[in-house]
């Protein structure tokens, strides 16, 4: 019991620093802050190519299958409560950010550019806040980190936690050194999905019991 009621407090902790963090980003308090950073990683250099890799990795075509690919292999494997869990988690967060982005509206740094879906335009303009990138990519690969605990091997469940945590760092960072998104839209993205994830979890972990992968 302890367990799930700790999931609420991550979740009220991450939710109550991001709307500290969207508050200061509505009045302007984070964008001193947000240029110094832009301009100190302004010349990635060799860099530059290895964050074009991790974008990508967390493009919205690219997250879309490996969600599908999940979702799929938790249909077969006939894991129900993992398969809702994860679809509401995801499609949840989807219309989470696009619903944070219409509120807030902020501007990108660099030019303003429009919501595309493998390469077409859905002619809506793409906002700053929170970073999509990073939403749909933290809250991705939380899961999967949450899954690992099924494995029998230990040494692939590390191998996975290891490869999760490095993206989940470096696929944020990327889209601040390409100059898409301020500093402060990635954290605001890393804490609401965070807070989604465990909000979630304790939503479906208090009625089913966690369940294993064979």
């Amino acid at each position: 019991m302890w367990i799930k009621y700790r999931y609420l407090i991550i979740n009220l902790i991450c939710l109550i620093s991001f709307i500290t963090i969207a508050e200061l980003v509505r009045w302007g308090h984070t964008f001193s802050i947000d240029l110094f950073i832009r301009e100190l990683i302004q010349d990635a250099g060799l860099f530059l190519g290895f964050m074009k890799v991790m974008t990508e990795i967390g493009s919205g075509e690219s997250i879309l299958l490996l969600t599908t690919l999940l979702l799929v292999l938790l249909w077969l494997k006939s894991e129900s409560t993992l398969f809702w869990f994860f679809s509401f988690l995801s499609v949840g967060g989807v219309l989470l950010n696009l619903g944070l982005k219409l509120f807030y509206q902020r501007e990108r740094p660099g030019e303003e550019r429009e919501i595309e879906v493998f390469g077409s335009s859905l002619d809506l303009i793409s906002y700053s806040f929170p970073s999509g990138h990073t939403m749909r990519s933290v809250i991705l690969l939380l899961f999967v980190i949450y899954i690992t605990k099924s494995l029998t091997k230990r040494w692939i469940a590390k191998v996975v936690i290891i490869i999760s945590i490095f993206l989940i760092i470096s696929i944020p960072l990327s889209r601040v050194v390409l100059d898409v998104h301020y500093t402060s839209d990635i954290v605001a993205a890393i804490l609401i999905s965070i807070s989604w994830f465990y909000g979630c979890l304790f939503l479906f972990e208090k009625k089913f019991p966690p369940m294993k992968l064979r």
